[in-house]
């Protein structure tokens, strides 16, 4: 790292704010994705200072732009430095009112224009406005200096983009907590707390390095020697390296769209993203190997970009398995990715990737109707481990890709093998607890599809006019002790068979009834589950296990291949 770096040291945050230098956060850097906890256990490190004396913040990676105009790029340490200049202007904000209220008046303006000076910037009497010491990046910037270093409120919150909300919360949250501390209302204990406490005794080990491209190999080996960097700093860093070489000034371009892949997927983890592209046309590959494998595939600035565009293409794709409302899907594809969101699996999505580029929509929506059958045969019901079947919808995804299969039907020859048939699906349903304290909607969408096969209904599950109904209670009384004795009874509770749909009149007239009174009430109802199929002079568990037994049976003829014989 020696012929890279122009100097590295240790400095307080004093000693870094204080000596007439801006800091800017490059325009390439992300928008904030810290949350409330990062200010609270920043707090709490604070309140230690007395008893600690100096609490370690950390590395920061500066590079520094322009000697003649004392700039300093942040590359590593934004979030941190963001975070102590709000904390400082809720300092500010808080002597601002005590200014109003008439306390100490005159030596709270001193301390206000000082403080304003040392950890914010300089007042322009005549713009009145303040020139910062600190310049986010372009999404924040004009927010950061319009409102919060003028201590304005925005004219509506709910407005605000999302990294502007948490900007302001973190100026809300620290003001309460300053406000909570000081109740003296004494401006010389303020004004020491930020001034002696906070930046004196917060230390930060500084790297300068020479250029942007330097700046992401220090990025990179601070990772590697045990500073973690989380999976996307990693990816990004290395991807926007490679870009920075073509020389021709395409970072911008770069983070235009780097942001808007972010923004597309919306809620899912980019990398994770990246893993489920990259696995979708070519050999599978873990999370723990994903950047290694990208650094030997992508080495050039066009390479960067090819990426790049095909990770921006296919985001929509890709947040739209998560969003089964999406204008995408039409009616049909709309109801399997709605089921199969209840599932809690993502191995599917590498698979569907490739089969919505190269498919049909046809192909595609049968293909799509097969993966529901099977991974609710072999995740929810069965329970077996992802890897394999991971391994084959790989396999699979890349001959799709590849143009070598173009059909269900042919791409389900080459899942059969993951297929579990009906006489061990059916043993595994026969046996199966799910309870609907954690997955009601799972619960309720196989009895909806039961259901809807036993009578000829199209029901679904979010939308049917019903309700889960325990036949043994989930508080049982006394009374049921006679047929399920009171430690055995969990056992039995949120097994499938001892679950039924009804009316939400009928179940509320049905609780804590014995089961010859709730069989009174199943008789009333319009769902055949519940008004045919129980008609049991007892309820114990040798009754619910042959219950279970049936609808097992039942299952096999619900969530069933298209290409092979039900047993059952």
């Amino acid at each position: 790292m020696a012929n890279i770096l122009l100097n590295t040291g240790t400095s307080s945050y004093n000693d870094l704010i204080a000596n007439g230098r801006t800091y800017r956060v490059p325009a390439f850097q992300r928008d904030y994705s810290w949350e409330k906890e990062y200010w609270e256990d920043l707090w709490l490190d604070i309140l230690d200072l007395p008893t600690e004396k100096y609490h370690y913040m950390g590395y920061v990676v500066f590079q520094d732009q322009n000697d003649k105009s004392k700039t300093s790029l942040i590359i590593d340490g934004q979030q941190r430095f963001t975070t102590l200049s709000i904390l400082c202007l809720s300092g500010i904000r808080l002597l601002k009112d005590w200014i109003t209220a008439g306390i100490e008046k005159e030596d709270n303006e001193k301390r206000v224009e000082k403080l304003t000076e040392k950890f914010l910037g300089n007042f322009s009497t005549s713009k009145l406005t303040v020139t910062p010491k600190l310049e986010l990046n372009k999404n924040n910037n004009d927010f950061y200096k319009s409102y919060l270093l003028n201590h304005r409120p925005p004219p509506a919150i709910s407005k605000l983009k999302p990294s502007q909300k948490k900007l302001w919360g973190a100026y809300d949250y620290f003001y309460k907590l300053l406000k909570a501390k000081f109740t003296s209302c004494s401006g010389l204990e303020l004004a020491g707390f930020l001034d002696d406490e906070i930046s004196n005794s917060l230390i930060f080990t500084t790297i300068n390095v020479s250029d942007d491209l330097n700046a992401y190999k220090v990025f990179e080996t601070l990772n590697a020697r045990g500073v973690k960097l989380s999976p996307a700093d990693l990816l990004k860093n290395y991807l926007f390296s490679k870009a920075f070489e073509s020389g021709t000034g395409e970072l911008e371009e770069t983070e235009r769209r780097w942001q808007s892949i972010n923004d597309l997927i919306g809620k899912s983890d980019l990398p994770t993203f990246l893993r489920h592209f990259w696995n979708s046309r070519n050999e599978l590959v873990r999370v723990s190997n994903l950047f290694r494998v990208i650094k030997t595939k992508i080495h050039t600035p066009n390479e960067v970009f090819d990426l790049l565009n095909e990770l921006e293409q296919l985001a929509p794709i890709y947040a739209a398995f998560e969003n089964p409302a999406d204008q995408l899907w039409n009616k049909e594809q709309r109801k399997i990715i709605k089921s199969m969101g209840l599932f809690g699996v993502s191995t599917w999505y590498s698979l569907m990737l490739s089969a919505k580029c190269k498919f049909t929509d046809v192909e595609f929506t049968k293909l799509l109707d097969e993966l529901n059958v099977l991974t609710f045969r072999y995740n929810v019901i069965s329970g077996l481990h992802t890897n394999e079947i991971e391994f084959v919808f790989n396999k699979l995804a890349v001959k799709i890709f590849s143009g070598e299969i173009t059909t269900a039907s042919a791409s389900f020859e080459a899942l059969k093998d993951i297929y579990i048939n009906d006489e061990n699906f059916s043993l595994a349903f026969a046996t199966k607890e799910i309870s609907t304290n954690r997955n009601r909607n799972l619960v309720k969408y196989i009895l909806v599809e039961l259901e809807n096969a036993l009578s000829g209904t199209d029901n679904q599950f979010e939308d049917a006019t019903s309700t889960i109904e325990h036949i043994l209670p989930e508080n049982p009384g006394t009374e049921w002790e006679t047929f399920f004795p009171a430690n055995e009874q969990l056992d039995y509770i949120y097994m499938l068979g001892n679950y039924t749909l009804l009316e939400s009149n009928l179940n509320k007239k049905a609780a804590d009834k014995s089961f010859a009174d709730k069989s009174q009430l199943y008789s009333l109802s319009k769902y055949r589950m519940s008004k045919n199929e129980l008609h049991y002079t007892a309820w114990d568990p040798g009754i619910l296990r042959e219950h279970q037994d049936k609808m097992a049976k039942w299952a096999c003829g619900v969530w069933k291949s298209k290409y092979v014989q039900n047993k059952f």
